[in-house]
């Protein structure tokens, strides 16, 4: 004979759809993990910031040197170019 009931008992425990609390603690685990990505995606985008900053801060400062040395540069060309006329004047040339 067949225990049919106990059959169904069987596949009913199988079968058994999940309560909300089960759906809960699964949509906050899931969204717990997307919070610590996220937070981890924030923390990459604020080193590479950081860092665009001070590349950019080293660049102004790279261009900064560079304008004061071509001012000496062309003042350097500049007296030599005086001192070289002066010479060519007072030699007779």
């Amino acid at each position: 004979r067949l225990d049919t009931c106990g059959i169904a008992t069987q596949i009913g425990h199988l079968m058994q759809l999940p309560t909300p609390q089960d759906k809960f603690a699964e949509f906050d685990a899931r969204l717990s993990r997307i919070e610590g990505i996220v937070t981890q995606m924030d923390k990459r985008l604020s080193n590479l910031e950081q860092g665009q900053r001070d590349l950019s801060n080293r660049l102004t400062s790279m261009d900064n040197r560079q304008n004061s040395n071509f001012k000496w540069l062309v003042g350097l060309l500049i007296t030599v170019l005086m001192a070289n006329i002066g010479t060519a004047i007072f030699t007779g040339l």
